[in-house]
């Protein structure tokens, strides 16, 4: 009789006792529940909260509500009701928002920064503050007050950035202050006040190299370091005196105890070790024989010189004094020209293979890294069906060229249905790790080229905001552009011609590795 498995035999009563509709629904609101968050965090990364606060408060009261039924593991179709709710309610908000805070741009670039150092939970008081200022501000814009503007704008501004000096310097100085506050409780004061001393300085000269320039976080490191040298030394200090105290060890032990090492160098350059004054004296002494030992080698050196010199006036005094020699030493001199020469074309040659081997391992080095590169372009090529993209070159660049991703008339709103489309995307732009992105958004030739131009722009933001969302920091990589109709690949007279023009190209330059 074959046994099953206790981990699948649990899995199988699972399936008996639950339903099949309820496991179903779960899994889809899990899937759901995190495109709702994601969502949440773009809206909130555009300034939604602000520009959009009711659908975004609405949204987050949604979102909350869906995650208490999860957790409280009430009927799936009310929490996917509340999820669609929340979802459609973020993308009003987002919406809304990335029209509006172009005007705020400098400002939320600031904020971000915030949001991605997590300041805003570090810091939750800050946070609310420059928030109530940026609110101010945005009410200011909609009344046409630039003086207002600026002053709320400007109140905002330093509270995000105090906020992220703030995270900086806890981020610095966590570790420091823990270690201070342990050594503390420890009594480490007490055995090294001055590298004590020193550790808490550190932690002021944190703060106000961060405060004078939040980006030299380099010092500010190195500083840490210094000051977690200061407390593990006066921590070795305590337990040595706390050593010295258990085993009734006296302040002559430690001296002898430091005494001990100096005496064996002492020995090892003939220097008596006499401390009856202390140890500046024998360490004195091992100084001035260690030169006089450096100076007497450097003598014997001269006199091996001298001595190779006069060997030499007796071999050339011998060489004229005997002319049967001389005769024989030219000869041998002569065979030892011509050996010499045998040596000396021998090594050439044998240099010449050493290069032709070295160019050929650069070669191969240099088609294999070439057939590397290729297979990794290629590879982008495969990602994608005909249906989604045209993958071409041009150059060095590669260019995706997303055919069929249609948008509203007029607007720059992403559909989901785009989402595994654009995974490939992110998925082609991380094949290379050193290249860079631009996103180009194209429109047709119909209308007003003004607004064409702000339209593709934000068509083209729409889809790097998607990947800022699932790359996160790698996204530093891709920057954004809007050509309007400025660059028609087809001609504008046919419905089809337009169709082809409304696109969405992603240009990757790979930045590949050459082998020289």
């Amino acid at each position: 009789m074959k046994i099953i498995p206790k981990r699948l035999l649990i899995k199988i009563i699972i399936l008996i006792i639950v339903p099949s509709s309820f496991v179903l629904s779960q899994s889809g609101n899990e899937s759901l529940l995190k495109e709702v968050k994601v969502l949440q965090w773009k809206a909130l990364s555009s300034g939604a909260n602000i520009f959009s606060a009711s659908d975004f408060e609405k949204g987050t009261d949604q979102l909350k509500d869906a995650e208490e039924m999860i957790k409280d593991k009430s009927g799936s179709a009310d929490v996917t009701t509340k999820l669609t709710s929340a979802k459609e309610l973020f993308r009003k908000a987002f919406e809304s928002s990335q029209i509006i805070n172009q005007n705020f741009s400098a400002l939320m670039k600031t904020r971000q920064l915030v949001i991605d150092a997590n300041s805003t939970d570090q810091f939750p008081e800050q946070w609310k503050d420059a928030e109530k200022n940026f609110a101010n501000a945005f009410e200011e814009f909609n009344d046409s007050n630039p003086d207002g503007v600026k002053k709320y704008s400007d109140a905002a501004d330093k509270l995000y950035k105090e906020a992220e000096v703030a995270s900086l310097k806890n981020k610095y100085t966590i570790k420091l202050n823990d270690a201070i506050e342990k050594a503390e409780d420890d009594g480490i004061e007490k055995y090294a006040p001055a590298g004590f001393k020193k550790a808490k300085q550190f932690v002021v000269d944190i703060e106000s190299t961060l405060s004078s320039n939040r980006y030299d976080t380099v010092k500010a490191r190195n500083l840490s370091h210094q000051g977690l040298y200061e407390i593990n030394h006066g921590v070795y200090l305590k337990n040595l005196f706390v050593k010295m105290d258990d085993e009734d060890k006296t302040k002559e032990d430690l001296i002898l105890s430091w005494e001990e090492p100096l005496a064996k160098v002492a020995a090892q350059v003939k220097v008596s070790p006499v401390f009856d004054n202390g140890s500046e004296n024998v360490t004195t002494r091992i100084i001035e024989n260690i030169k006089s030992d450096k100076s007497k080698i450097e003598k014997l050196e001269k006199d091996v010189n001298t001595f190779s010199l006069k060997v030499d006036e007796l071999n050339k005094s011998l060489e004229l004094s005997n002319t049967n020699l001389d005769e024989a030493k030219k000869q041998n001199e002569q065979l030892t020209i011509e050996i010499s020469q045998l040596k000396k074309n021998n090594e050439e040659n044998l240099a010449k293979i050493t290069v032709i081997e070295s160019e050929n391992i650069k070669f191969k080095s240099q088609a294999d890294q070439q057939a590397q590169n290729e297979q990794m372009i290629k590879s982008v090529s495969d990602m994608f069906l005909p249906s989604e993209a045209e993958v071409v070159r041009n150059g060095d660049l590669i260019i995706i060229r997303l055919i069929n991703m249609n948008f509203p008339t007029n607007k720059a709103t992403l559909d989901p249905q785009y989402f595994n489309l654009l995974n490939k995307v992110q998925k082609a732009i991380q094949t290379f790790p050193n290249g860079t992105v631009v996103i180009e958004g194209h429109t047709d030739g119909q209308g007003d080229y003004q607004k064409n131009l702000e339209l593709s722009q934000n068509r083209a933001s729409s889809i790097y905001q998607y990947l800022l969302s699932t790359m996160g920091g790698e996204a530093s990589r891709i920057s954004v552009i809007g050509m309007g109709s400025s660059k028609p690949i087809a001609n504008n007279a046919s419905e089809e011609g337009k169709a082809k023009n409304r696109r969405i190209e992603v240009i990757i330059n790979p930045n590949l590795t050459v082998t020289n």
